[in-house]
């Protein structure tokens, strides 16, 4: 969804919360988890709250030899602010 100020890459409905979702892409061995950083979170919570989504959550997709990765990070209500749990 494009915003006067940004993007959000999906709008979801999580039975009955409406979520907002980060998505991020990388090729090789990194985590995509790790390439969100704090200032590209608090764009996309600020984002969501323009959308009133009651969660923002990441999905991070990593492309690599031996095929896809897919992480989903329940980020957080906005009310008690996201968190990312790292993927060490």
């Amino acid at each position: 969804m494009i915003l006067e100020d940004g993007e959000i890459d999906l709008l979801a409905l999580d039975q009955g919360v409406k979520v907002a979702v980060e998505v991020r892409t990388v090729t090789g061995g990194d985590d995509p988890i790790d390439a969100i950083g704090a200032g590209k979170r608090h764009r996309v919570q600020r984002l969501a709250r323009q959308v009133r989504a009651q969660r923002v959550d990441f999905v991070g997709i990593r492309l690599d030899q031996d095929g896809v990765v897919f992480h989903w990070v329940p980020g957080g209500f906005l009310t008690s602010g996201p968190r990312i749990p790292s993927f060490s």
